[in-house]
């Protein structure tokens, strides 16, 4: 069988081949809900004898939010760096530290930003949240805003996820937000929500509507 398989290696591109290659590799494979929160709790620790406030984010976050999306590091946003060794420096401010879980080396992406974004993610660390599980938390309506300040494709996913979810977030709530911390260019930020609201509340009823069509089956 693995010898008609390799014979049928070359039906793929040489692009699909080596992400084939990459992809399959320990480290970039997707990390589980509990090891990120694993890795989360861990450099907590640090974070907390040192005085510095912090908040999960990110893939980790919408796993908690219930959209288990794949996500292979972990995402935090803090009022300050860590007196650790970091593997590198993010390119808006902060670093990312390692964190060894089991056999795996998770990162840790510690958010400091030092760009235009800075006050819009220190008022959502100011405004997180305690969690059933445990730890701080972005909450939704800020996740909607810093997923639509970074706006890359697989923000556009959680947004329309979050969106979608019943009574997970609170538009009024969201929109009085943006408001307060956008000032004179709220308008633009308001506008790009309405369409997607409009987008999520289309693939709601589509999902509602196959749901339906399922159950009658």
């Amino acid at each position: 069988m693995l010898n008609k398989l390799n014979a049928r290696l070359s039906l793929l591109s040489p692009v699909a081949r080596s992400l084939v290659r990459r992809n399959s590799a320990p480290e970039a494979q997707s990390i589980s809900t509990e090891d990120g929160l694993t890795a989360f709790r861990q450099i907590g620790e640090n974070a907390e004898q040192e005085g510095v406030d912090f908040a999960l984010a990110g893939g980790i976050a919408m796993h908690l939010y219930g959209f288990t999306r794949a996500t292979t590091d972990v995402d935090v946003i803090a009022s300050g760096e860590l007196n650790l060794e970091s593997t590198r420096e993010l390119s808006f401010g902060g670093k990312s530290y390692s964190v060894q879980v089991g056999q795996r080396v998770i990162n840790v992406d510690w958010i400091v930003r030092n760009d235009d974004a800075a006050d819009f993610y220190q008022a959502a660390l100011a405004d997180a949240a305690a969690s059933d599980a445990g730890v701080p938390i972005v909450t939704p309506e800020w996740l909607v805003i810093l997923k639509k300040l970074a706006d890359r494709g697989k923000d556009h996913l959680d947004l329309l996820w979050l969106l979608r979810q019943e009574g997970l977030v609170d538009r009024s709530h969201l929109e009085q937000l943006v408001h307060r911390y956008f000032g004179r260019f709220a308008f633009i930020l308001l506008n790009d929500l309405e369409t997607l609201y409009l987008e999520a509340d289309i693939m709601k009823a589509k999902d509602e509507r196959d749901e339906g069509t399922r159950s009658s089956r």
